[in-house]
């Protein structure tokens, strides 16, 4: 039987800090009790009064289990702010934890949600709570019997299941599957079959959640991520080279208006933009597949030295954000090499290496004499 019961609070007063682009919702949603920890609104809004969140029905899923689901009290107790995050993922995956839930629902919602049985649901929820619970970015920490997360302890039937095997076997099929791709999957992966977005809930006493709405999402801008290698020294040459992703594959541009890059220095070992640094040198980086370089000057002595890029696509929405690595440095003094000073009489024999020779040799006439 379908309840239908408020359960998102009125907007907050104050934004987090740190999540300035998101905000607060409230409304009503509906919990079908289906095996899985969801939800469903046509009327999520940002205030009483305000735009809704979505023209379209939202899915709501728990993604962490530790504390209550926020569906069962007929008070307001959830406070969730939209656009959390990797703040919204209890675990210690951070943002490998984001893009492998983006993954995981890209993968499996039609199958194992939407069209599945009990116990495809029930065994997507373990694989929800086990990327919100336990993974940290390695496959060994994806396991169904260890951990906070642990599906093998489950009894399906006690969630309105009637087969146990299928249960079983539907974690096994999705935490094979997580163990194979989850470990290298880019940590800016993001969705473009569906819409989604992290919402964390402010009150500690209630889980988090995804939403998820069955609507393509916009294009995005590709991702770059930059690295840097080289000798931090006065003379010395440091390279600059990246990798370039786009959700969407839209190409990359490597032509005279496209990818640029910037060398910046800076006193301080943190920037977050070249802005922010004094910028060395500066051009297009000719694609992902070529590196730049630049060699240290002298009034680069103890400064940071950072590689920023701002990737650019031929089609879809470009250009991306510009990211700049983390520093080499800071740059030290050219070391000069000093010739060895002659010493007076050796003359030739000092410069042919042979001075200790001579030494030996004077040394044996002396004692045969």
């Amino acid at each position: 039987m379908r309840t239908q019961i408020l359960t998102l609070a009125a907007m907050l007063a104050m934004a987090v800090p740190g999540l300035s682009s998101a905000a607060a919702i409230s409304g009503p949603v509906t919990y079908a009790g289906s095996g899985i920890y969801s939800g469903t609104s046509t009327s999520l809004a940002y205030d009483p009064d305000g735009p809704l969140y979505s023209d379209d029905e939202v899915l709501l899923i728990c993604i962490d289990h530790r504390t209550n689901p926020p569906f069962t009290y007929s008070t307001p107790k959830a406070q969730f702010e939209t656009e959390a995050g990797a703040t919204a993922i209890r675990g210690p995956s951070g943002a490998a934890g984001e893009a492998a839930i983006y993954w995981l629902l890209d993968q499996y919602y039609l199958t194992f949600y939407k069209t599945g049985t009990i116990e495809q649901r029930r065994a997507l929820q373990y694989a929800l709570w086990e990327i919100g619970n336990d993974y940290d970015g390695s496959a060994a920490s994806i396991n169904t019997s260890t951990g906070s997360s642990r599906p093998a302890l489950e009894n399906v039937i006690d969630y309105g299941g009637t087969d146990q095997a299928a249960f079983v076997t539907a974690y096994t099929t999705l935490y094979d599957a997580m163990k194979a791709n989850l470990p290298t999957l880019r940590t800016s992966y993001r969705s473009t079959t569906y819409t989604m977005d992290l919402f964390r809930n402010l009150d500690p006493a209630y889980q988090h959640m995804v939403a998820l709405i069955e609507r393509v999402p916009p294009n995005t801008v590709p991702v770059a991520e930059p690295a840097i290698t080289g000798t931090p020294q006065v003379g010395s040459t440091v390279t600059g080279s990246y990798t370039y992703t786009d959700n969407n594959g839209d190409v990359e541009d490597p032509s005279g208006t496209g990818t640029s890059y910037q060398f910046v220095t800076s006193p301080n070992p943190s920037i977050a933009s070249a802005s922010e640094g004094t910028v060395v040198a500066s051009g297009t980086t000719g694609g992902a597949g070529q590196t730049v370089s630049y060699t240290l000057q002298a009034t680069d002595l103890n400064q940071y030295v950072f590689f920023c890029v701002k990737p650019a696509a031929q089609t879809g929405a470009s250009p991306g954000a510009e990211v700049c690595t983390s520093p080499v440095g800071p740059v030290t003094a050219r070391v000069v090499q000093q010739a060895p000073t002659p010493v007076p009489g050796l003359g030739l024999w000092a410069l042919l290496g042979l001075t200790p020779l001579i030494a030996w040799l004077g040394i044996g006439r002396q004692r045969r004499a």
